[in-house]
């Protein structure tokens, strides 16, 4: 030791003062290897495993930070600083319980610490405390207004207990607090897209990415609005920007996978749904996601396709399902039901055609019909469901728990699950059986793999006898129809004049999915093409009249065909006038169209369609049988290139086809509501005798 005027100064301290001076400095290597020698002097300091503790958390070497730290505090159990920073890193290696406890005890001596109680109240956010995270968080804010983790903390809390419009204005302080403050301008985007606020949410996302221009979280969402308003090119740039800021983002990959499909590419599509799973195990939606991406894949062994399906209840679903199952539900096979539709789809969308009719068409005197509607975006459809039914709930904001919960407290009696494995789907809610009888709806191509859905609607067309050996579910088969089609109320009538006698060539047209054009789909209607002279081919779907979207005109002109005779058109908010350029629709071979057939006939252009054998193969043939087209059915197809050649070429027998075609379309079993709500009630009451027996 030596003397400074009256104070010895010890070697350790002069040590310390220098890895001070060295860390505020940023020269981390100088400041680690004099911590080391202040160690070796003092190897009983706790302040130099303190700043040992300092040195390890800045390298993200937590397990090391998480020692050194606890040796501190061991060292000086009195030293605020030492524990403050020991629950800290106690909480970011999952000790979340050890680290509140911590400040709890520092708390005890000073009550009126804002800082700690703003910790605290994160703390409990973690451990799930709902009411000690709200209460905490408002204490630090009545002791000190200025702390922003206060506010972005009340802001979480309310969010988690769905008190939205509080949480805005929590934000929004936290905001004014600090308006760097990247996480808040991030919680008040989600409260803004709670809201349905979307410009609000995409001005708060770009706020964080001009603050974190890699901010996967921001990137993602601003992905996800943009694909739910179908710029599905943009979303993409946004979503390989998450991928790339967070390469081991499942979420991200998953998300690509999703514009990858929408775009057509399915094998990276698949690609990236795989990486997603690989990632994350637990994250069920990307696995959802590349099951829907089998039931597109041509050469997929059917068995196969169904055991990755139960995979998927064992994985995700199975765990949730109740050991017991209790239902207050009266048991009386003829009493006054509850009938419950899950949907993201309650909106124009093509789910939309199929329920409306459901919801407004079944008899009152004997349903009472619960919506619970799983999606952000509202238009004048969304109001007219939520007019028509009983009762409306907008869930895409609620959790698993909250839903099940709901649906119990509603004493549904049949729940209809109407998303499968699709975007906005909440199987993980309808895997815990919150109903005593559970219905997949069949907008979703294949089984759900869920025990706990009891039934899959089909119809006599769609559903072989040996459908239900590729089925988990047990299979309700309709005598006409599986859905019923309710159009648009827009003004736009079926072409008076066919095109092909105002062109001088006859236009073929699909408005189908990208993902359906799959390689024998392509070369079929390439075949068509060559075999028509001079016709065209008018393909529409999302994007496709962008230029990213020129692969699928290679794929034709490898097979023989010029790209000029292929026509690309985006999507457009008016879904019939395209129609009115067509004179004949081809239906895409083993993958056929749904609401896509079913706008084609309304607008008076019949379909051509091949059946396969799986139900996605055959929902053209129920449409062709019930409106009486059963000659523009294929089972092959050099059958199916013959149909179409023969139609184009016999402009008059075609002519004689489309003539009265919507009319037709009216009063088939496809727009007939009330026999289709009638089927519907028969097997309502069927299923539900069986449960009240069983």
């Amino acid at each position: 030791m030596k003397r400074v005027g009256c104070q010895e100064v010890s070697i350790e301290t002069k040590l310390l003062s220098q890895v001070a001076k060295l860390f505020e400095a940023e020269h981390f290597d100088e400041a680690e290897v004099l911590c080391g020698e202040a160690l070796t002097v003092a190897p009983e300091s706790a302040d130099a495993w303190y700043a040992k503790g300092m040195l390890y958390e800045r390298r993200v070497a937590l397990n090391d930070a998480k020692i050194a730290f606890g040796k501190s505090v061991l060292l000086d159990p009195n030293s605020g600083r030492n524990n403050f920073a020991y629950a800290n890193v106690l909480a970011r290696v999952d000790r979340v319980a050890d680290a509140a406890e911590i400040i709890e005890r520092l708390l005890v001596k000073e009550p009126d610490r804002a800082d700690l109680r703003a910790v605290l109240s994160g703390l409990k956010l973690k451990l799930r405390d709902s009411m000690g995270a709200e209460i905490e968080a408002r204490r630090a804010i009545d002791l000190d207004n200025s702390i922003p983790e206060a506010h972005l903390n009340l802001a979480l809390v309310l969010c988690e207990n769905s008190r939205i419009e509080e949480a805005l204005v929590a934000c929004e302080a936290a905001i004014s607090v600090d308006n760097g403050f990247a996480t808040a301008h991030f919680t008040s985007g989600n409260v803004h897209l709670a809201l349905g606020h979307h410009t609000a949410a995409m001005e708060a996302y770009n706020k964080v990415l001009e603050l974190e221009p890699e901010h996967a979280g921001a990137l993602l969402n601003l992905g996800n609005i943009y694909r739910d308003h179908l710029d599905i090119s943009t979303a993409g740039a946004y979503y390989e920007r998450a991928a790339a800021a967070a390469p081991d983002s499942a979420a991200a990959h998953s998300n690509l996978g999703i514009v990858l499909k929408d775009q057509g590419n399915m094998v990276a599509a698949l690609s990236e749904f795989q990486r997603a799973v690989a990632l994350d195990p637990t994250i069920h939606q990307a696995r959802s996601n590349l099951l829907f991406c089998l039931c597109f894949k041509t050469d997929a062994d059917p068995k196969f396709v169904l055991k990755e399906h139960r995979k998927f209840n064992d994985l995700y679903a199975k765990p949730l399902l109740p050991a017991s199952l209790r239902y207050p539900n009266e048991q009386d096979p003829n009493r006054h039901l509850r009938i419950g539709l899950i949907s993201p789809d309650l909106r124009i969308h093509p789910g939309g055609h199929f329920f409306l009719p459901i919801v407004e068409g079944l008899d009152r005197e004997k349903y009472e019909v619960h919506c619970y509607y799983n999606h952000i975006v509202r238009d004048e459809w969304t109001m007219r469901f939520e007019r028509s039914a009983d009762y409306f709930h907008q869930v895409a904001h609620w959790s698993d728990d909250q839903l099940v919960d709901r649906i119990k407290s509603d004493n549904i009696d049949i729940l209809l699950e109407g998303a499968g494995h699709m975007s906005g789907n909440r199987l993980l809610a309808v895997a815990q059986r919150p109903a005593p009888v559970q219905v997949a709806w069949p907008l979703y191509p294949n089984t759900t793999g869920l025990t706990a859905i009891d039934y899959r609607v089909l119809d006599k067309h769609t559903a072989l006898p040996s459908a239900d050996e590729f089925c988990t579910e047990k299979i309700i088969r309709l005598p006409q129809t599986h859905f019923c089609y309710r159009p648009l109320e827009r003004d736009v009538a079926p072409a008076t004049v066919l095109p092909a006698k105002s062109n001088g060539y006859v236009t073929f047209g699909s408005f189908n999915n990208a993902i359906k054009l799959n390689n024998l789909t392509v070369e079929t209607w390439a075949r068509i093409l060559i075999t028509v002279p001079h016709s065209r081919l008018i393909l529409k779907w999302l994007e496709f009249d962008k230029a990213g979207s020129s692969t699928i005109l290679d794929r034709f002109e490898k097979l023989g065909v010029d790209p000029l005779r292929i026509e690309r058109q985006g999507w457009a908010g008016d879904p019939y006038s395209p129609y009115q350029q067509i004179d004949i629709c081809l239906d895409p071979i083993l993958a056929s169209g749904g609401t896509t057939t079913c706008d084609a006939l309304w607008m008076g252009v019949p379909v051509i369609t091949y059946a396969g054998e799986s139900v996605f193969s055959r929902t053209g043939l129920m449409h062709m049988s019930n409106i009486g087209l059963p000659d523009l059915i294929a089972t092959g197809g050099d059958q199916y290139v013959e149909i179409a050649g023969n139609l184009a070429t016999d402009i008059q027998h075609l002519t004689n086809i489309r003539l009265g075609l919507r009319e037709r379309m009216q009063q088939s079993p496809i727009m007939d509501e009330a026999a289709y709500c009638g089927h519907l009630d028969k097997e309502f009451r069927r299923i539900w005798r069986h449960w009240c027996e069983t």
